[in-house]
């Protein structure tokens, strides 16, 4: 998978784990819905401009943006651990044990 598909789902991700649309991520930025659907969908790679106004709007460090999952990922496996990343960081530590647990038992189950 190519670095803007990869920075896409990142940023896709983020977005809606901070529960914003579209239209509200490109207002905080200052930047147009279509320029912010591009880079979302993997059709452009921003500047460093628009990277720091990312990481402002999004209140997030430059870091997180870049945190991309091990290469080689089929496209649609990639956007289901960036969901599952995302639903994870918003459980408690309870819930999440419980997750964790739920998902060693799937695991099990496939071998």
């Amino acid at each position: 998978m190519d670095t803007k598909t990869r920075l896409g789902l990142r940023l896709k991700a983020i977005r809606k784990e901070k529960k914003l649309t579209q239209d509200e991520l490109a207002a905080r930025m200052g930047r147009s819905v279509d320029a912010l659907s591009n880079l979302e969908r993997g059709k452009s790679l921003p500047n460093f401009t628009t990277i720091e106004l990312l990481c402002q709007a999004l209140d997030i460090p430059l870091k997180s943006l870049f945190d991309f999952e091990e290469a080689g990922l089929s496209r649609r496996k990639a956007q289901l651990l960036e969901e599952l990343q995302s639903i994870a960081r918003g459980l408690s530590d309870a819930d999440l044990e419980l997750a964790i647990e739920q998902i060693r038992a799937l695991s099990r189950r496939g071998k």
